[in-house]
């Protein structure tokens, strides 16, 4: 799964490099504002929803996903992220990997990093 602010985008890959989407999502939180628009300090509360939001919605879908999960997300967003998942989905998290993008080319970008740590763990 590869995740930020803006996307969710969850799949199943395979071996033979098959990759099954689970499912895919955008975000409603809003991005820059601009002017004449909301104060500032209404804005942030606003965007600050925004994010609890996307971040429970992403927890419920991931209630149907019964495996491991490689999360693809950056690192400013991780422990945000964890602080709104359920116990059952933290305990599928099998490991974290820094991801800049949230959609397919995202878990293209994942698997390519895990599969250098792994070729990079067997020649150790």
């Amino acid at each position: 799964m590869v995740v930020d602010y803006s996307e969710c985008f969850c799949a199943n890959v395979y071996s033979d490099g098959e990759i099954k989407t689970l499912f895919s999502d955008k975000s409603l939180i809003p991005n820059k504002q601009d002017a004449g628009g909301q104060s500032a300090k209404r804005y942030q509360r606003n965007r600050e929803l925004a994010i609890v939001h996307w971040f429970k919605d992403i927890n419920e879908k991931l209630k149907s996903v019964n495996q491991e999960i490689y999360v693809g997300i950056s690192s400013i967003y991780y422990n945000r992220f964890l602080n709104y998942l359920s116990t059952y989905n933290k305990q599928k998290i099998k490991e974290r990997v820094n991801s800049e993008y949230s959609d397919l080319s995202g878990i293209y970008q994942m698997i390519k990093k895990l599969d250098n740590r792994v070729k990079t763990k067997s020649f150790i």
